[in-house]
């Protein structure tokens, strides 16, 4: 199987870090790489208000979305409203999971339709936090979603109409050799000092794998496994990272002290 790796900006909205911005974004151009982009459609959230709003935002996005860049719309607000358990998460933090399917519906109704006035037309969503549940899948498909980029599984599979892409990882993943591979990226935390190596991961891993780096939709035509085999897979490792390595970590403490 060919090695295929997908490169994925998370929390892209008109008060990022542009500074960071532009680099990442010469750094593709300099392997003539795209990316699939997750855009906030009305950002509320107030840890990414760094820079003054950008003037012609949307503008950009749809010039990026012409260069060949897939846009995912990455929540609404992206603030956090529920201490829910996502189907994937460890942590109890969410804007989606634990909310009525209505409501659900409403809110990726709203985003859904805040890109379309600006020209912004997708299929693919990613929770805030990789935090979703069943009722966030059945509502991205009552709006016209096919895909998610998230989950543990170790191929794609469909769950109540969607498609889970996996992605394992946060940063940029160990690449060990032939397979499917998504490198999330966090552009506006590179000016802090315990996350400026990130930005270096990734200049390394264009550099390494450039030819190996592919658009979305190369990307998703990632053949589907069967789905009751891939589900059992992914509740194994949330398990596992839920409890049994809290549960070893917290018996190594208590070893040492």
């Amino acid at each position: 199987m060919a090695r295929k790796i997908l490169i994925r900006f998370d929390d892209v909205c008109p008060t990022m870090n542009w500074k960071q911005w532009d680099i990442a974004m010469q750094l593709l151009d300099s392997v003539d790489a795209t990316a699939l982009l997750g855009v906030v459609p009305d950002c509320k959230d107030p840890e990414l208000r760094i820079n003054t709003p950008r003037t012609d935002f949307w503008e950009h996005i749809k010039q990026l979305q012409d260069k060949g860049f897939t846009i995912a719309m990455h929540g609404l607000n992206h603030v956090f409203c529920t201490k829910a358990d996502g189907v994937v998460t460890k942590n109890k933090i969410s804007e989606f999971a634990g909310l009525p399917y209505e409501e659900q519906l409403e809110k990726i109704r709203q985003g859904k339709e805040i890109l379309n006035a600006h020209g912004i037309h997708t299929d693919v969503f990613f929770a805030p936090a990789h935090s979703y549940d069943d009722n966030t899948l059945r509502a991205l498909a009552e709006c016209g979603f096919r895909y998610i980029s998230d989950g543990y599984s170790a191929r794609p599979y469909r769950r109540n109409g969607i498609i889970c892409l996996p992605c394992p990882n946060g940063g940029i993943p160990r690449i060990k050799g032939s397979g499917y591979y998504t490198a999330v990226i966090h552009a506006h935390e590179w000016s802090r000092p315990d996350k400026a190596h990130a930005r270096q991961e990734l200049q390394d891993l264009c550099k390494t794998y450039k030819d190996e780096i592919v658009g979305f939709e190369e990307f998703s035509q990632w053949h589907t496994g069967w789905a009751p085999l891939q589900r059992l897979i992914e509740k194994m490792h949330v398990f596992t990272s839920r409890h049994i390595i809290p549960a070893l970590s917290k018996a190594k403490h208590a070893v040492l002290k």
